[in-house]
């Protein structure tokens, strides 16, 4: 890799990594608009070879369930994280088509993640 394309890895890598800590902590929960930025960022990097991709959807299907089962976090933006963990979800189902166990892992965290959040905010414990 070339010192230039190096260097723009590293920022590239950075800026998915701010993008990455303002959705785990839902700095700006009215923009939910950055979990997709995430997402996109993420696969602009597996595209460009800067992480392979199944390890790049495997961090941000984590990151997203992560986010959507914090408790201190708002009810919207965990709505939000868990309705976008399917972009990396579906990906995944794809990638690893051939290992059914890594398969059926992946979905039943996600269906646990859908388990854990309330369908409306109203019976949330953690807020109103």
């Amino acid at each position: 890799m070339t010192p230039e394309l190096q260097g723009l890895a590293d920022r590239s890598l950075e800026r998915w990594q701010r993008i990455r800590l303002g959705v785990r902590l839902a700095y700006n929960p009215g923009k939910p608009c950055v979990i997709a930025c995430y997402i996109g960022v993420g696969r602009k990097m597996a595209q460009n070879g800067f992480v392979p991709e199944v390890e790049a959807e495997q961090r941000m299907f984590r990151l997203l369930l992560q986010a959507a089962t914090d408790l201190a976090l708002p009810w919207a933006w965990r709505h939000h994280c868990l309705s976008h963990a399917v972009h990396p979800l579906a990906r995944l189902t794809t990638l690893l088509a051939g290992d059914d166990f890594a398969v059926t892992r992946l979905h039943a965290l996600w269906e646990l993640a859908q388990q854990q959040l309330p369908t409306t905010p109203g019976a949330a414990t953690d807020e109103g």
